[in-house]
């Protein structure tokens, strides 16, 4: 009876989810021409470093979400303007569903605009503005 059970999990939830699509994070900069983005993300507590964007570039990261174990986490902070001191607050662009944990196949883009930051899920509606630059003093 166990073995049953094992193998009724294992076909209906572990083997699906090993052909799983990655899930997406995409950052891109729509600031205007000659004007650069820089971007800071840690992901799963690893820092990916400070990074930049031309206009119109975009960068991606992927990764997999695991049905047991750690659950994936990735947050961001933007800069932009003179001496960068324009910023976002620092925001989490992407969690594991706390629901399942089998999230397959998902994108969050984060899209930087003179006006502020915006946010899309899974390319369905369009980008929706979510909060403004926050200007610091240099």
């Amino acid at each position: 009876m166990i073995l049953g059970v094992s193998e009724a999990i294992w076909h209906k939830v572990v083997a699906p989810l090993s052909k799983c699509e990655k899930n997406r994070v995409i950052i891109r900069n729509e600031l205007g021409p000659g004007r650069s983005l820089e971007y800071h993300c840690h992901s799963n507590g690893k820092d990916q470093g400070v990074q930049f964007l031309k206009f119109n570039e975009e960068r991606n990261f992927e990764f997999v979400d695991h049905f047991f174990g750690k659950k994936n986490k990735v947050n961001c902070v933007l800069r932009q303007g003179l001496w960068m001191q324009s910023s976002s607050r620092d925001f989490e662009a992407y969690h594991t569903s706390k629901s399942n944990g089998n999230n397959c196949g998902q994108t969050r883009e984060w899209i930087a605009r003179t006006d502020g930051t915006y946010f899309q899920r899974n390319r369905i509606k369009p980008a929706a503005f979510v909060f403004p630059w926050i200007n610091k003093k240099p």
